[in-house]
């Protein structure tokens, strides 16, 4: 019923082609013929202290689209709303594992500004394993006061 509509190319904006409904906080995609939902985001925001000073991180626990709806933009106006509710929530940086084999995900997210910052093997429970990717938000402060510090020309 619903795999239909989006099949072959469609010149409609991808917001056009489906609905993002907040649903307790968690946006999801729907499929506007029928109401099924057809993606969805979960994420969370929480202080974390491993480093000197405590961050604000954003984590993305789970993006699924699916399999007939993929190619259209679906998924990346999801995590797109997942960083803009981060963002004005003052996370200052926002982490996700995705499998190495997951080739349009890494594609996805590192068009999106994440960078890869560890490799994490045998992560999952099938023994695969998953790159870990972050999109800083915040530039960390300077520790030293440039201010004082004298220019000498030689």
């Amino acid at each position: 019923m619903g795999s239909s509509l989006l099949h072959g190319s469609c010149p409609l904006a991808p917001e056009s082609q489906f609905r993002i409904v907040p649903l307790a906080h968690i946006p999801q995609a729907l499929n506007p013929a029928d109401s099924s939902l057809i993606g969805v985001i979960i994420c969370k925001l929480e202080v974390h202290a491993s480093h000197s000073n405590p961050t604000r991180r954003g984590y993305i626990a789970m993006l699924a689209v699916a399999s007939s709806f993929r190619g259209h933009g679906i998924a990346t106006t999801l995590v797109k709303k997942a960083l803009d509710a981060m963002t004005k929530r003052n996370a200052d940086e926002i982490v996700l594992e995705t499998e190495e084999t997951n080739t349009p995900a890494m594609r996805l997210y590192e068009r999106l500004g994440f960078i890869r910052s560890k490799k994490l093997h045998r992560y999952y429970l099938n023994g695969n394993s998953a790159y870990r990717l972050v999109l800083p938000l915040k530039v960390a402060d300077l520790d030293a006061d440039t201010s004082s510090f004298d220019m000498h020309m030689v």
